[in-house]
């Protein structure tokens, strides 16, 4: 009986250490719901939310863990998320750029980079897959549904950049006026035929035009109210001439509400949302907007029962923009207060979306995205910086105000999720792809290997078989090489001597109006290596610009034989801001991390890696790592700290004359206890007379030590209880 009760003791000495830990993993478990916000740069917003304007945003840094962070190059949307989601460079994710090229195709062939069927690595909503968890991706950049084998009672997976319809789905304005380039144009007459004329009041006169959706064709009834000869409100009306089925009737500088109706194209039926604005009414130069046009048959989800629930119960309530229309903006369709409407309209949509989701599905992690900053960052963020030549000092403010609306419009999108969730046992990330630089001039890389004689261009198109290298886009110049693309033309004797060709085109380009280089980076593939890019879709020769330069490809424009390398960025014409082909190390370029709720610790992270967000995730969600992730994760329990010198400072290096910097340097200790201290640094720059950064430490009171210290006592009770238990079986045996 002694040995027994002996036996039972010493095995309940063993089982208990494990019992501990286990219990001490289970607890450290929490949900998580993750916000990338598009191009938001770390020093903007933080600076914002100190003066106020940002409640969410300031109640986030004062209570959560944060910092910048550097992302990978090119620092694109497509690539910095896949880096986002996987942990991983892009010579293992495979994306190498929003568009890319990829093997065994033709030289001009591409496909896009934020196609989930590319992405080589794994994303963490495919570890939550293999883990168990439950996890609903409302957007994220190759979320691509039918890219991915899950779960779909524990995995939600939804795209809706996917839906789309070929010639539907792109905004248009319908306008008579032969002037605005890139319009739908109608030839508006006098109305005949009409019935159901009485559901718009009197009549006087009436005018009609007609264009067509799909296959479907509509009808709008352009209406004088009052007898003045001058229109007063335009229907528009589907399928037939019947005003009193009209499903809108606006007037000038009015929204429609969402038009929820069926449209006919190639033999299917597709369920879309427009909204229309009229912009002007006046016969004479008509112009009615039309947003974009996204359908609800497309493979953009794979719960179909749900998408459903979000099409009747946010889309026909909201819409369904997904950007800020900078293309109706840049092309005079709209001017910049209806574009900001339309990005109002997408950040309201992704809330709205973001929020059913949340209610309507079981999860452990949710992802969810909001492009708006980086909208409003491409068409004005360059107005605020003196150096660019297109800067006015009485405009500074107005469009400083426009990227302020846009930061709170995302406020209340952060400040919507946070009140739907318990944070006592749920983290909320918010994080952004990269930062902007502005934009003084566009290079246009096709026109420099025009004149290097390494492309060709036939009857206003680029000629595959005469060319020897192209960019598409994010910094990849391809080389055209044989038995690698179909119809390749270098041999592969000639490739060293292609690529130094290129190389040294570029090496050699400088900016006629001052005299510098204009690129940062000049590396073949495998010197880009270093930078953590290659693979079979990175270009042959990486480039990267200094910042207030950008990239574009394309047929390059020639006069009188040479191509036309460099054109100016114009305001509201152009974007003036960008981010694809520009070296991350810029401050400008640095994104946002905050963790907020659950265990996170408050304090500054200092400037940390993409990488580490995946992981980190992971380690929250009490799950392993995406299997190709390449860092670990940061140190945001309670019961975590670093050692760390943490200095936040934006530095422009944009054509900067002269740079001022002025900074304060604490270092946090693992036994220290910092208290919180706010520094006001002063900056000369040429955004703004002064930009006011902060450097920021938190305190930190639960040290490594203690953390090490409670491992190496479990690790002990561990190693006695093995002990113990080999006695037992010795007392057993006799």
């Amino acid at each position: 009986m002694r040995k027994i009760v002996l036996a039972v003791a010493l095995l309940t000495l063993l089982v208990l250490p494990l019992t501990i830990h286990a219990s001490s993993q289970s607890a450290e478990r929490f949900k998580v719901v993750w916000i990338s916000v598009d191009s938001a740069n770390y020093y903007r917003l933080f600076n914002f939310s100190r003066e106020g304007s940002l409640p969410t945003f300031k109640r986030l840094f004062e209570e959560g863990a944060h910092g910048p962070m550097t992302v990978i190059y090119p620092p694109a949307t497509a690539v910095s998320h896949a880096s986002l989601s996987t942990g991983a460079h892009p010579i293992r994710t495979g994306i190498s750029g929003n568009t890319m090229h990829l093997p065994n195709t033709s030289i001009t062939a591409t496909v896009s980079g934020f196609d989930g069927r590319h992405l080589l690595a794994e994303p963490i909503w495919m570890t939550v897959n293999r883990s168990g968890l439950r996890a609903a991706v409302v957007s994220f950049p190759q979320s691509t549904p039918p890219a991915w084998r899950v779960d779909s009672s524990r995995v939600k997976l939804f795209n809706i950049y996917d839906a789309s319809i070929t010639g539907v789905t792109p905004s248009t304005l319908y306008t008579n006026n032969r002037a605005i380039s890139g319009a739908t144009l109608v030839t508006i007459t006098d109305a005949r035929n009409w019935t159901g004329l009485g559901s718009l009041g009197t009549v006087s006169r009436a005018w009609e035009f007609n264009f067509t959706l799909g296959d479907s064709r509509w009808f709008v009834l352009i209406a004088d109210n009052t007898g003045d000869g001058r229109p007063d409100v335009a229907a528009i009306v589907a399928g037939a001439k019947d005003a009193s089925r009209a499903l809108t009737v606006l007037r000038e500088g009015q929204w429609s509400r969402p038009l929820n109706t069926t449209i006919v194209r190639g033999g299917s039926t597709f369920t879309i949302a427009p909204m229309f604005k009229l912009i002007k009414i006046d016969v004479s130069d008509f112009r009615l907007y039309r947003g974009i046009a996204r359908p609800m048959e497309a493979a953009w989800y794979n719960d179909p029962a749900l998408a459903r629930g979000v099409w009747n119960n946010v889309v026909v309530r909201v819409g369904a923009f997904t950007d800020g229309d900078w293309f109706a903006l840049t092309r005079g369709w709209i001017d910049v207060e209806t574009y900001m409407e339309t990005v109002n309209f997408t950040n309201t949509f992704f809330r709205e979306f973001t929020l059913y989701v949340m209610r309507n599905t079981q999860w452990d992690l949710l992802m969810t995205y909001t492009p708006v900053v980086d909208n409003v960052y491409h068409q004005f963020l360059g107005m605020l910086y003196r150096n660019m030549p297109y800067y006015r000092a009485d405009q500074e403010a107005y469009y400083r105000g426009l990227i302020l609306r846009t930061y709170r419009m995302v406020d209340e999108f952060v400040k919507a999720v946070i009140d739907s969730v318990d944070l006592r046992n749920t983290v909320v990330v918010v994080s952004s792809d990269h930062g902007q630089c502005p934009v003084k001039s566009i290079i246009n890389v096709n026109a420099v290997l025009y004149n290097a004689g390494l492309l060709s261009v036939r009857g206003g198109a680029i000629a595959a078989n005469e060319t020897r290298a192209i960019f598409f886009s994010q910094g990849n110049v391809y080389v055209n090489l044989a038995g690698r693309e179909t119809g390749g033309i270098v041999r592969p004797e000639e490739y060293d001597r292609v690529v130094d060709s290129i190389v040294r085109a570029f090496q050699a380009l400088r900016d006629p109006s001052t005299g510098e280089q204009v690129f940062d980076v000049v590396m073949t593939r495998a010197q880009a290596v270093t930078l953590g890019v290659g693979g079979p879709t990175a270009g042959d020769v990486i480039i990267a610009t200094k910042c207030g330069y950008t990239t574009t490809g394309g047929v390059p424009s020639i006069v009188n034989g040479t191509a036309v390398v460099f054109s100016p960025a114009v305001p509201l014409r152009t974007l003036v801001a960008d981010h694809s082909s520009v070296m991350p190390t810029y401050p400008d370029l640095h994104a946002t991390v905050i963790f907020f709720g659950g265990p996170v610790k408050r304090g500054f992270l200092g400037l940390s890696s993409s990488l580490s967000i995946a992981p980190t995730i992971a380690e929250l969600l009490g799950i392993p790592r995406p299997r190709d992730a390449e860092a670990v994760p940061l140190a945001i329990r309670e019961a975590m700290t670093v050692t760390q010198t943490a200095t936040v400072t934006q530095v422009r290096t944009t054509t900067v004359d002269r740079t001022v910097t002025s900074t304060v340097e604490r270092t946090v200790t693992n036994t220290q206890t910092v208290e919180r201290t706010k520094t006001e640094t002063q900056v000369r720059t040429t955004e703004v007379p002064v930009t006011k950064v902060v450097t920021s430490l938190l305190e930190r009171t639960t040290t490594t030590v203690e953390r090490e210290l409670r491992t190496d006592l479990l690790a002990i009770a561990a190693l006695i209880a093995l002990l113990l238990g080999a006695a037992v079986g010795f007392v057993l045996r006799r």
